[in-house]
């Protein structure tokens, strides 16, 4: 037994998929399912179920990739501290939609660059299938606004979004740097589905400075927002940093809301997990890198900052 097949083990483990297991070591699927069969033939057990689809663990495979998981923890903190080895291997992290895919992008490319033996995975989720990743260990980190008190997950802070007002060009409003609740009683809000989190803290904020919204039409996804507000008489209540491009374009306008609002985003993991030292590179990364390149009116980012 190797730690190379360890990993190769755990990665097979994680996906659930020999294919993707054997992509993240540089191996095909066959020399990965050999080098597994060989460990399983060595320890006389039966490591992964291959008859579920995706592949599962056998009961002996999670005794085994529970110990394996800790063996790679130690071993990389080890061989950090003796040799000053670099940071690598793959994240998987999975993300709401609306925690602003253009600035992930970057800041995971930079990652990279500085770390050339990394790979990050961004996978872009609703806020449930997120949780739910995290929770069945599908991905490493989890990125979530409006973080609850799980039982079985940690929430790092990441960042509280200022919350904006936001308008077509040439709406009655769009003129105003500052609107208050009142000011959207009469107003048709286009905002998020009702079983989303942002849309149940917007309405509460609504509701408790005596207005009640008036939501004419909900979609699960910021984007989708955008265009309708942009296209509409319709008013959006959005992260401030996610409309920052076509704010710099003059698509839409945007004021603040006064008294403010804020939707606390933060990193998820596993409680009874620790961070692998790439894990924790990655979380001060992104908390250090947290604030997006300026954009020009073009809606292109700012190089060099």
């Amino acid at each position: 037994m190797s730690l190379a097949t360890i990993r190769i083990f755990c990665d097979v483990a994680q996906e659930g998929n020999f294919s993707r297991g054997a992509e993240r070591n540089g191996i095909t699927q066959s020399a990965a399912s050999q080098r597994i069969r060989s460990l399983e033939e060595e320890l006389g057990v039966e490591l992964i179920d291959r008859s579920t689809r995706p592949c599962g663990l056998t009961a002996w495979g999670k005794v085994y990739y529970e110990g394996c998981r800790q063996i790679l923890e130690r071993y990389e903190k080890l061989e950090r501290q003796v040799a000053g080895a670099p940071l690598r291997g793959r994240v998987n992290i999975a993300s709401i939609y609306s925690a602003d895919v253009p600035h992930l992008k970057e800041i995971s490319e930079a990652f990279e660059e500085e770390h050339p033996k990394v790979r990050i995975q961004i996978h872009y989720l609703q806020p449930q299938v997120v949780h739910d990743w995290v929770q069945s260990e599908k991905c490493d980190l989890g990125i979530l606004s409006f973080p609850d008190r799980w039982p079985n997950l940690a929430a790092i802070p990441l960042r509280d979004e200022k919350m904006v007002a936001v308008f077509r060009v040439g709406h009655r409003l769009s003129t105003r740097s500052k609107i208050g609740p009142t000011d959207l009683e009469r107003e048709r809000l286009i905002g998020f589905d009702a079983n989303l989190m942002i849309s149940r803290e917007i309405r509460s904020y609504l509701r408790r400075h005596g207005v009640q919204p008036n939501v004419e039409s909900s979609f699960d996804n910021i984007d989708s927002i955008k265009a309708a507000v942009a296209e509409t008489d319709g008013v959006g209540v959005l992260p401030q940093r996610t409309v920052r491009v076509e704010v710099a374009r003059g698509v839409l306008k945007i004021a603040d809301l006064r008294p403010t609002l804020f939707r606390p985003v933060a990193l998820v993991y596993r409680k009874d997990r620790a961070l692998s030292p790439l894990g924790d590179a990655l979380v001060q990364y992104l908390r250090d890198h947290d604030s997006p390149a300026p954009v020009r009116k073009n809606g292109t980012p700012v190089a060099g900052r």
